[in-house]
């Protein structure tokens, strides 16, 4: 737009001068330097320096002949376009009185119209300049959200993985440091009794009778233990629920306070494993009536608490299920109390927040 504004006035000029019948070769030479400035400054190097030099040109060009005012309106134009606001004013006021001087009004008119006409032309460039940084910037940004994201996807499989891994390795443990050194010793009885059947019957028949019982109570750990580590499919408060319907021992009075479906996967299996325990523990040892289950979830943190009317024991005796719970909980960065005082009471915090574990 610029450059078509230019090319006007300089075939307007160029016009007027055809139009007269005394044109000198001064006058020429200074209309083919002003454009070659000009075409220079476009093309090649525009800056402050071609400005003032066409501008000098344009004074000359007035002192052999008026018509050269019509060319201070590219001056203008160039200095409002480049905001070179100290010398816009005197240019403008040099033309105005020349325009006076010489009864040259249009001329007044034509520059007031060139400043307006730099100024909206740079106001827009500007804007859409603007427009095409943000229109970058937002592209960059969903570039980088992308792959933050497939970043953590990747994380957040390997996390599961390792998780998987880890309680996979802690199971195999576990069940290897309970159920198969009972098995090992239930077998060394056995073939105690074994070596001793045709000596000492009695005897034999009350080792194999221990046997029996201690292998009943392996194989009741290791049921236990599967369950309490198989995920439900339908795991939730609903779940949660099951587990209490499912519990015939004695009434149990489930509340919940809070947003449940905020908690992550990670939260619901340990609650439901200390769910299992609890009401485990109540139906074997308490002889309670009653059973009072509160689980409270915020932004922060869920708390669970467990207690039932029962006897309570004088010493809890730590087994699996209950070091098995501790472990978990302090895995993902919470805490868990256990009392039998005056029955049993379970209170367990966990973080909302840390759903992968310390241990991970």
């Amino acid at each position: 737009m610029k450059h078509l504004m230019k090319i006007l006035f300089l075939i307007y000029i160029i016009f007027l001068f055809i139009s007269s019948d005394n044109v000198s070769y001064t006058e020429v030479l200074l209309i083919v330097l002003f454009s070659g400035v000009n075409v220079f400054k476009e093309r090649f190097s525009d800056t402050l320096h071609w400005i003032i030099i066409s501008f000098i040109l344009v004074c000359i060009g007035i002192w052999f002949d008026r018509s050269f005012m019509v060319l201070l309106c590219i001056s203008i134009f160039d200095l409002v376009y480049r905001k070179v606001w100290i010398l816009v004013l005197p240019v403008f006021i040099l033309g105005l009185l020349l325009a006076i001087e010489f009864n040259t009004p249009l001329v007044s008119l034509l520059m007031a119209v060139s400043a307006a006409l730099a100024f909206v032309l740079k106001e827009a460039e500007q804007s859409q300049s603007e427009y095409l940084s943000r229109l970058d910037e937002e592209r960059r940004l969903r570039y980088d959200l992308e792959k933050a994201k497939n970043k953590l996807l990747q994380v957040s499989k390997e996390v599961a993985h390792l998780t998987e891994v880890r309680e996979r390795n802690r199971i195999a443990r576990d069940i290897h440091d309970h159920v198969g050194h009972s098995i090992a010793g239930i077998l060394f009885q056995l073939q105690a009794a074994d070596r001793i059947l045709a000596k000492d019957r009695k005897k034999a028949e009350e080792i194999i009778k221990k046997s029996i019982e201690s292998l009943a109570e392996a194989l009741s750990l290791l049921r236990n233990t599967v369950y309490n580590i198989k995920p439900d499919k339908t795991l939730g408060i609903a779940y949660l629920k099951s587990i209490i319907d499912n519990f015939g021992f004695c009434p149990a009075q489930f509340k919940v306070l809070g947003d449940a479906g905020s908690l992550a996967p990670p939260h619901m299996e340990i609650l439901s494993s200390i769910f299992k325990e609890a009401l485990t523990n109540a139906a074997k040892y308490s002889r309670a009536t009653q059973m009072e289950i509160f689980l409270e979830i915020n932004e922060k943190f869920s708390r669970l608490y467990i207690k039932d009317n029962g006897i309570g024991c004088k010493k809890i005796k730590e087994g699996l299920g209950i070091s098995g719970m501790k472990e978990r909980v302090a895995d993902m960065g919470g805490t868990i109390s256990i009392s039998s005082d005056e029955g049993f009471l379970i209170v367990c915090f966990l973080p909302v927040g840390n759903h992968e574990g310390n241990g991970v």
